[in-house]
C-alpha cells in the first residue's frame, strides 16, 4: 500500500496543507512541537481511529476550528476522506461511499513505531503483550476477532466479580467461554513467536555480532506444539487455583491478558542481563522481522512510520537502521535535526519540512 497525496484541513496545529508524497521514503524534519509527529498522526488516524496522543478525538481538531478533515489518496485510485467534528461526529468514506474503520484498516494499513517502543524488552508484561496484539491484529482478521470476543467477555467476568452475589453458574460459563477463546489466542501467539523466532537471529545480527542470536519467548510452558486439551486443562487449572485470589481481588488474573512473554539472548533473558543498546535492537529487529511476515502473508507492505525513533539510538545502530530499511514499503520518517547519518541513504526520497504548523516540500 502506497499514499500518493495527503491533504489536512484543521488537523492540530497544522495549517491546510495538500503534498504529493514519495512512495518510498519521506524524512520529515523540524524542531520539537513543529507539528511533525501531527503530520504522522493524521495517517494513523485515519488509517486506525486512534490517536498516537491523548484519547480525546476533539484534541484533534485545531482549537480555532470546529472541524478536522484528513484526505487521502492512494496508488491504487482510492480516496479516503475523514472528517470529525467537535460534539464527537465522524464521517469516514472511500471513493465517496460511507465506510467503516474496519475498511480502511485493510485498505491502508499502517504500522506506526514510536521512540517508547524501544523500552518494550524492558518495560512491564503489558507492553510486550500490545506489541504482539498490535503485530497479530494486522496479520490475522481472525486473531483480531478471537481477542474482540476474548475482552468481551473478560468484562463481563470482571464485572461479575464486583457484585456483592455471586452468580455461580453465570461465572462458570463465562470460565469456559474465555477458557475456549484463551487457548485459540495462545495457540495463535505460539505460533507467531515460532515464525518470528526464524528470522530475528539473522537480523538482529545486522546490528551486532552475528554470533549473537535474539528470540522472544512465552514465558509460560505454551509452545505451537501444546495441544488445545493440553492447554485447556492448563488453564482450567489455573482458574480453580486462583478462584479465592479472583474473588478477593475482585478481577481475573488468569489468561492470556496476563500471559508474559521474555527476550532471549545466546539463552539468556535480555531483561535482566541485556544493555540498553542490545534491549533497543531487540525491539527493531522484532518490528523488522514483523514487516518481512506481512510482506509474506499478504505480497504487499504496510505503511510505515517512524515517529523520532533515531533520537534513542546511539550513532552506530542509528545508521545500521537506515541502511537495514527495507526498500520496499512507503516510509514516513520524522526526525528533529538533519543528521549525517542521511547522507548514506540510497535511492528516491523526499523531504518535508515542517516549522509552526506550516509545511514546505522539496
Amino acid at each position: 500500500m502506497k499514499l500518493e497525496k495527503i491533504k489536512l484541513t484543521n488537523f492540530r496545529n497544522l495549517d491546510e496543507i495538500e503534498i504529493k508524497t514519495n512512495p518510498r521514503l519521506n524524512l520529515i524534519f523540524g524542531p520539537n512541537g513543529s507539528g511533525k509527529t501531527n503530520f504522522c498522526e493524521a495517517i494513523y488516524f485515519a488509517s486506525t481511529g486512534n490517536n498516537l496522543k491523548g484519547r480525546r478525538q476533539r484534541e484533534l481538531i485545531n482549537w480555532d476550528s470546529e472541524y478536522t478533515l484528513v484526505k487521502l489518496a492512494t496508488a491504487n485510485d482510492d480516496v479516503v476522506v475523514v472528517y470529525l467534528e467537535t460534539g464527537d461526529r465522524k464521517e469516514l468514506k472511500v471513493n465517496s461511499k460511507n465506510a467503516r474503520q474496519s475498511d480502511l484498516r485493510s485498505l491502508i494499513p499502517t504500522h506506526i513505531f514510536v521512540p517508547g517502543d524501544l523500552y518494550i524488552p524492558k518495560g512491564p508484561p503489558q507492553q510486550r503483550r500490545d506489541m504482539l496484539n498490535r503485530q497479530l491484529g494486522l496479520l490475522s482478521a481472525d486473531y483480531g476477532k478471537r481477542l474482540s470476543e476474548y475482552q468481551s467477555e473478560l468484562k463481563k467476568k470482571n464485572t461479575l466479580l464486583k457484585k456483592d452475589k455471586m452468580n455461580e453458574e453465570f461465572l462458570s460459563v463465562l470460565n469456559e467461554r474465555l477458557v475456549d477463546l484463551g487457548v485459540e489466542i495462545s495457540l495463535k501467539r505460539a505460533n507467531y513467536l515460532q515464525r518470528l523466532n526464524e528470522r530475528l537471529p539473522e537480523i538482529y545480527g545486522l546490528f551486532g555480532p552475528p554470533e549473537e542470536k535474539l528470540s522472544l519467548h512465552y514465558a509460560e510452558d505454551i509452545s505451537p506444539e501444546s495441544s488445545k486439551e493440553e492447554l485447556k486443562a492448563l488453564l482450567m487449572n489455573q482458574l480453580e487455583e486462583n478462584r479465592d485470589r479472583e474473588m478477593k481481588q475482585e478481577t481475573s488474573v488468569v489468561g492470556p491478558h496476563r500471559d508474559k512473554f521474555e527476550y532471549r539472548l545466546n539463552g539468556k533473558n535480555l531483561r535482566k542481563f541485556g544493555s540498553q543498546g542490545e534491549l533497543r535492537t531487540a525491539v527493531i529487529s522484532t518490528y523488522l522481522a514483523y514487516l518481512n511476515l506481512y510482506e509474506e502473508n499478504f505480497e504487499e507492505w504496510p505503511i510505515l512510520i517512524l515517529d523520532d525513533i533515531l533520537s534513542e539510538l546511539d550513532r552506530g545502530r542509528g545508521e545500521s537502521f537506515l541502511e537495514n530499511l527495507p526498500e520496499a514499503p512507503q516510509i514516513f520518517m520524522t526526525t528533529a535535526t538533519r543528521d549525517s547519518a542521511f547522507k548514506k541513504l540510497s535511492g528516491e526520497f523526499s523531504v518535508l519540512r515542517i516549522n509552526g504548523g506550516k509545511i514546505l516540500q522539496k
